[in-house]
């Protein structure tokens, strides 16, 4: 163990010293795991020096010897400084685009591929009972992204896959043949691995950090109804203003008749400051930090049980991004002056990014 330790310390000094140069960004590359990338003095990539932080395996130090993509000779400097490839986060040019030329509460019935990047999550609940229980949002076409609560608060349930383009969570069929004749099918994809905001607690009744990533056992095949939804990524994105903007939910969760929906539903809600959360749920000593978001207080329009993990969306220059994460809300959903609780996706970005580049065997 000493000896890996010190290959890979010995490495990340040889590379660290290029960030005193100010060296910048430089030419596209491509990581071994075929992610876009730049080439780069590694204190410039945060996911390397994050692999450096936490790293002790011999599988890693391999790994980090192959994202050298060249190196830089320095006036000063008798030994050239080598570069890494480092992985760029970006999101896809079909993210946040609709198939349409143009638990929810009193929600809207959401047509095929309106919102092509929500998923179900099904569950193994016991006694052979496969059931709906959660929801999430497609970023990539391996990745999605739920809430933490939907994965860490149910020890007895087992996660087994996603499902998009599902349009009627009752039926048996898979495919339905459109009115032009061609055909819609849902489809499933295995979860591969969880993983949950390291500082997230279960037992904290405020649940800050609630919000958790799926790695998909296999890529997913975009097509007119199953692509991915845009991160805020953009600097202009993540600045754009919370309070009395109108965002949009959707999901399969509870409505007003307090059963889930089998069709997926979406409903517009209004975006509030968090003293709003804070002043009613005080008396469930509920405080919200910067992490999230207060959302809605409509009478009767809200999201539900069930919806939980769905994603908050806004649309920013015709293209959807994903703002939030369904969290929690009062027991009796749709109360006036009850708002919603979700995840701010914003403030995860950085963690999102180093672990949706772990490079797999």
């Amino acid at each position: 163990m000493k000896r890996v330790v010190c290959l890979i310390v010995a490495f990340a000094c040889a590379l660290l010293v290029a960030a005193d140069e100010g060296l910048g960004k430089g030419e596209a590359c491509l990581t071994p795991n075929g992610t876009p990338g730049t080439c780069e003095p590694v204190r410039n990539c945060t996911y390397v020096q994050k692999m450096v932080n936490v790293s002790a395996s011999h599988y890693d130090t391999s790994y980090l010897h192959t994202l050298k993509c060249g190196e830089m000779t320095l006036p000063k400097r008798k030994k050239p400084i080598p570069l890494v490839c480092c992985p760029t986060f970006n999101n896809t040019d079909l993210c946040g685009a609709q198939n349409l030329a143009d638990r929810i509460l009193f929600g809207e019935e959401t047509e095929r591929g309106e919102h092509p990047w929500a998923a179900l999550l099904f569950y193994n609940v016991g006694r052979n009972r496969t059931l709906p229980k959660c929801g999430g949002a497609l970023v990539t076409e391996r990745y999605v992204i739920t809430a933490a609560h939907c994965t860490v608060d149910k020890p007895n349930w087992k996660l087994l896959y996603a499902r998009f383009n599902e349009f009627n969570a009752s039926s048996t069929e898979n495919c339905t043949v459109l009115e032009d004749n061609t055909e819609s099918c849902r489809v499933d994809y295995g979860i591969e691995s969880i993983i949950p905001h390291p500082e997230y607690d279960k037992n904290n009744i405020s649940r800050p950090n609630d919000i958790c990533i799926l790695r998909l056992a296999t890529d997913v095949e975009f097509n007119d109804y199953v692509r991915p939804i845009c991160l805020p990524l953009e600097y202009d994105v993540q600045q754009l203003p919370i309070v009395d903007e109108i965002f949009t939910v959707t999901g399969w969760g509870e409505t007003e008749h307090k059963r889930p929906s089998d069709i997926q539903l979406h409903v517009d809600l209004p975006g509030l400051e968090n003293e709003a959360c804070n002043s009613v749920y005080a008396v469930a000593n509920v405080t919200l930090t910067d992490r999230q978001l207060c959302i809605g207080g409509l009478n009767g329009t809200d999201s539900c049980r069930g919806d939980s993990g769905g994603p908050l969306m806004r649309t920013v220059g015709g293209a959807w991004y994903l703002v939030g994460v369904v969290s929690f809300g009062a027991r009796a959903c749709g109360t006036v002056n009850l708002p919603g609780v979700y995840t701010n996706v914003v403030q995860y970005l950085e963690w999102m990014k180093y672990n949706m580049f772990v490079p797999y065997l």
